[in-house]
């Protein structure tokens, strides 16, 4: 898939260490719900996630996200238990932030969901204190549905997560 700035493409196991490059900073992970990787684990997750998507729930599809050939992020696509609903999760190397690239990288994974796969509702879950990533969910057109409170223990520490969603018919809206 091709944006005006990036291209979106299945992960495959020499994506290994482009994605060790921003998962094994504390500084990304904080908000992603795991520890750092290691080399070991970027590789062993790159394989994992080589394989196709959404044969059934807890299905995932993880994109790698290229600038000018280089690879810079991911968008992800989960298959959840709900009919017909997926979750949405983007990361990108912190180097190319603020250039709206995540935003670019997102809203064209939230395309794939509803006019290739066929979801009804979108959701992301966000730890309340990733602004960032809270400015690209409501500049999808997403709106925040629900805030949990201390539903996630990071470094020790109760934090809480904000979900955002949208509905199919909503996207098309904002499309």
């Amino acid at each position: 898939m091709v944006t005006e700035r990036l291209t979106l493409r299945p992960v495959s196991p020499d994506d290994a260490d482009a994605f060790f490059a921003w998962r094994s900073r504390p500084d990304v992970v904080r908000y992603m719900y795991q520890p750092p990787w290691d080399v070991a684990t970027a590789e062993v997750k790159l394989r994992t996630w080589s394989s196709a998507p959404f044969e059934e729930p807890g299905d995932v599809l993880v994109l790698a996200v290229e600038a000018d050939g280089d690879v810079i992020g991911e968008t992800l696509l989960k298959w959840a238990a709900g009919p017909r609903q997926a979750e949405l999760g983007y990361a990108m190397h912190p180097d190319v932030g603020g250039r709206g690239l995540a935003t670019e990288a997102a809203r064209a994974t939230l395309g794939l969901a509803f006019a290739a796969y066929g979801f009804h509702r979108v959701y992301a879950r966000i730890d309340e204190e990733n602004l960032a990533s809270v400015r690209v969910a409501e500049r999808l057109g997403m709106r925040q549905e629900a805030r949990l409170l201390e539903n996630d223990l990071r470094d020790g520490v109760w934090a809480n997560e904000v979900v955002y969603a949208i509905l199919d018919r909503e996207h098309a809206e904002h499309a």
